[in-house]
């Protein structure tokens, strides 16, 4: 079996798109028996090691009423056959709904559905058993073939995620998960920052599931030389839909995810602050616990202090805690308990957050940004400002905002530089259609949200 025939297996550990008719759904394969479907427990035993695109036919299980088994399937039934050659009728009015019409009882249809019939028996059953069928007019046929179909189908078909696909998915979810990020506007994102396959690329997102990350990392592409910085906000960066596209490890280490304050504090005040106080909370840490294991108390360090350690989570063990470099309020534990002259003792070990800050620093201190993208949910003036200086010249940089005003605040702010050149404020708005024969018109219920971006160029 070739690369190519490898990449396109479903793998444990890896994500897929469920698609049941038009609902579709991300699913990681784990070692649970069982993922959710509706109010229905799917059992994934039989997805690993099978191509994507595969069709699997959902029949009843052993383990439960509400589990369902899959077997593969040669092709998915369609109703299409059902609708051809039945008479309809002209006029609805002499139809009346008393649920008298159809012939079949509730308990009836349960063990067809029990004895495995497939979805066009049971809807044939249901047609060949209904008084008042024959007389709808010929919409109202196929809008109760629809309905009838989308209840009994049992076909199920397994997609390889893509950046469209799980784009679409969280945005009819919810749209604030991706902070309203339609596709066409993340399409323009990755044109106005110029996004290629050899360059070194800055991003700033603060609440898009990864998204943007996805996208910028997605179109610089596997086994070329681009990078990019992940900076955001808190202790962890949004990697959901990153992970989710199942990038190969390669294309995955030329990402470095980085907090921005440890980013910003690193580049101007360098390490040996950082890791200064880094050693001082560790000996603290170990004080404090020597003397709790020794007299179960520490009567050097009062109460109130020992609190205000216990609120930082200074776990030295815990790689992905970045907020153990705090800004200075005046109130420093540490500098009232051990002096400024100490040496780093053997049992400190330097998180790996450090390391990777040091790594995203080091790579603008020989060669600027190719391009800066901020994707914010808070107000992105300070942000710019401090990120520009990472930003090559004569190059782009695009900001996102879910709303007009912070950017028509950072435009002005922006238009008083004489540094930055081309600055452009805008919108879209993407409007949907129904096509269908004879029915084609707008959709009624759409999302309108798709946010604005303000681009320009930073020069000398």
């Amino acid at each position: 079996m070739g690369v190519e025939e490898q990449e396109n297996l479903v793998k444990l550990g890896s994500y897929v798109v469920v698609q049941k008719q038009n609902f579709r759904k991300l699913v990681k394969i784990t070692d649970k028996p069982t993922f959710t479907l509706g109010k229905e427990f799917i059992e994934m035993e039989q997805l690993p090691g099978k191509p994507y695109w595969t069709t699997f036919k959902m029949v009843s299980s052993k383990n439960g009423k509400r589990n369902v088994a899959l077997e593969v399937a040669e092709k998915a039934d369609t109703m299409e056959e059902l609708c051809r050659g039945i008479i309809s009728g002209t006029d609805n009015r002499t139809i009346t709904d008393d649920s008298t019409s159809q012939k079949l009882s509730r308990e009836e249809i349960e063990v067809l559905r029990d004895a495995g019939k497939s979805s066009i028996e049971i809807v044939g059953s249901l047609i060949e058993n209904s008084s008042s069928f024959a007389a709808k007019t010929e919409f109202s046929q196929a809008k109760y073939i629809k309905k009838k179909e989308k209840k009994y189908y049992r076909f199920l078909m397994i997609h390889k995620p893509t950046l469209s696909i799980v784009q679409d998915i969280y945005f009819k979810q919810d749209c604030n998960k991706i902070n309203s990020l339609r596709m066409d506007t993340l399409s323009q994102i990755l044109s106005y920052s110029d996004v290629k396959a050899d360059g070194n690329y800055l991003l700033y997102d603060s609440g898009s599931c990864g998204l943007t990350a996805a996208a910028l990392l997605s179109r610089i592409g596997a086994k070329t030389t681009g990078n990019l910085v992940h900076l955001h906000p808190g202790n962890q960066a949004q990697m959901t839909l990153v992970n989710a596209l199942n990038f190969p490890d390669e294309q995955l280490k030329r990402m470095s995810t980085v907090n921005l304050y440890t980013f910003l504090r690193l580049n101007y005040q360098g390490e040996s602050e950082i890791i200064r106080e880094l050693v001082k909370k560790h000996i603290i840490w170990k004080q404090l616990k020597e003397s709790e294991k020794n007299n179960g108390d520490n009567e050097d360090i009062p109460n109130a202090k020992r609190r205000k350690l216990n609120d930082e989570d200074d776990d030295d063990n815990d790689d992905n805690d970045n907020n153990d470099i705090v800004v200075d309020n005046g109130d420093n534990i540490i500098d009232d308990i051990i002096d400024d002259n100490i040496d780093v003792p053997d049992t400190f070990k330097e998180p790996k957050w450090l390391n990777e800050t040091r790594q995203a620093v080091d790579c603008f201190k020989n060669t600027k940004a190719d391009g800066l993208t901020i994707i914010a949910k808070e107000h992105p003036s300070n942000i710019i400002q401090a990120l520009l200086e990472f930003l090559g010249t004569s190059r782009p940089f695009v900001i996102y905002h879910c709303y007009r005003e912070p950017l028509q605040e950072t435009y002005i702010m922006l238009k008083q530089r004489r540094d930055i050149v081309n600055l452009k404020l805008l919108t879209n708005f993407c409007r949907n259609y129904q096509v269908l024969p004879n029915r084609t018109h707008p959709e009624i219920m759409m999302n309108d949200l798709g946010g604005y971006l303000l681009t320009g160029y930073l020069v000398d």
